[in-house]
């Protein structure tokens, strides 16, 4: 930042910090909605860039997600003037992503024009989580004529080699759900948009059938996992080591020597379902299969990747503390850690949850699990996991792609489900 935006930023600051005892830091630290809200909506009515920035210092900075939120909805009233200018400067220059990403959120909502180029500029921003909040706020608001800026932000990623990254993938999921087509690179939604401007800036989708634009891009396939694409080149495992992962699973329909185990009553169900996964190959073991997915997966994984493996029972265990690059060493020592998977315990899918959003510049988490988050002592509640992960996650932006066994689904596939579309990442089921 150069000295005259710091010159600035401490005149607009000094009024702010005076108000030692002002009405909005006694609101604050009461962690009062509604005395958040109203002393936030006496300063927008004021309107300007020093109420403004009182906001941003003693509100949008609090770390409460109580406070944040009702801080927004109290801006809600604010008018066209310098206040309104100066969060459109801070949304795009704010040194704290944090206040960047509440305020692109706030002015997504706006009818300004200036309002809405601030959101597209939010677009390049450096931090991945910030460009993710633009995208999903385009998103909500679904209109044709973010269509061109969205292939412009699509092909800055190419430039910077980040044709995987998930900045890149949300950008296409936008596109195809304005558009109707199915494509990979710019070039090739550049030619789309403007061989049908007509039809799509009137909010109609083209016909996919009619789509002929092969040869135009390059798709890169990207790595999978359980069938699941891998989309991102800075992501997490989370992987289930716990006591159930040991238990057989059935085999495929139409597999096997044609003993079909199928659902009966009483003792003797019991005892039949009990042969039947003794009888069934130790291949079918939960963990053995994951083990050979992960190995599989790992050999593929690009040099462009950094990954991390992180298990979880009672405890957690992590490979290592950071992401660590694809190459052929570290490749060797995650198949190393794969190979020393052991199933025990109890399933803290909390502490592992917790663990992987702490190790830094991951942008997608994969979680794989049989079951429900469970603990003897100090029990989960699933529901209030979810909530957490919610408000750690509210800044971050990070997809949790979650892989669950047909076999236990139930409870534990709604929970898993519930916790991708949540963070708007997907669930995988394996049979």
């Amino acid at each position: 930042m150069n000295m005259a935006v710091l010159l600035v930023l401490s005149s607009l600051l000094s009024p702010a910090m005076e108000r030692i005892d002002s009405t909005l830091e006694k609101a604050v630290a009461s962690a009062r909605a509604d005395a958040v809200r109203a002393a936030v909506e006496v300063l927008a009515a004021e309107g300007t860039s020093s109420a403004i920035e009182e906001v941003i210092v003693v509100a949008l900075l609090a770390d409460d997600a109580v406070v944040e939120k009702a801080a927004i909805a109290g801006l809600v009233g604010l008018q066209p003037g310098s206040g309104l200018d100066w969060l459109c400067t801070q949304a795009n220059q704010h040194p704290r992503k944090e206040v960047r990403d509440l305020l692109i959120g706030f002015l997504a909502e706006r009818s300004e024009a200036e309002c809405f180029r601030v959101v597209l500029q939010a677009l390049y921003d450096e931090e991945d989580s910030v460009a993710l909040c633009a995208i999903e706020a385009l998103r909500l608001k679904s209109h044709p004529g973010s269509i061109p800026h969205m292939i412009r932000a699509l092909k800055h990623q190419e430039d910077r080699d980040r044709d995987l990254s998930v900045v890149a993938e949300r950008i296409r999921e936008m596109l195809s759900d304005l558009t109707g087509a199915d494509l990979f690179a710019a070039s090739e939604w550049d030619a789309l948009w403007k061989g049908n401007k007509k039809t799509l800036t009137k909010g109609k989708k083209v016909d996919a059938t009619k789509i002929v634009l092969k040869g135009t891009g390059v798709k890169i396939d990207p790595p999978s996992f359980f069938g699941q694409e891998l989309v991102s080149e800075k992501i997490v495992f989370v992987l289930d080591t716990s006591i159930s992962m040991q238990e057989k699973d059935p085999l495929p329909e139409g597999e096997g020597d044609g003993k079909k185990g199928g659902r009966g009553t009483g003792v003797d169900s019991v005892n039949k379902k009990k042969d039947a996964n003794d009888e069934l190959p130790n291949s079918r073991m939960r963990l053995r299969r994951v083990q050979r997915e992960l190995k599989r997966m790992i050999r593929e994984l690009p040099r462009s990747f950094r990954f991390c493996l992180l298990t979880f029972d009672r405890d957690v265990n992590r490979m290592s503390d950071q992401l660590v690059s694809a190459t052929p060493d570290q490749k060797r020592r995650a198949i190393k850690f794969v190979d020393g998977f052991d199933p025990q315990g109890f399933t803290s899918t909390d502490l592992a949850l917790d663990s992987a959003f702490k190790i830094p510049g991951v942008r997608t988490i994969v979680l794989l699990s049989d079951g429900m988050p469970f603990r003897v002592k100090d029990p989960i509640d699933p529901e209030q996991l979810l909530d957490h992960i919610e408000e750690i996650n509210r800044f971050e932006h990070i997809p949790i792609h979650s892989v669950g066994f047909k076999a236990t689904s139930g409870n534990a596939g709604g929970f898993l489900e519930e916790l991708s579309r949540r963070t708007r990442g997907k669930y995988t089921e394996v049979p």
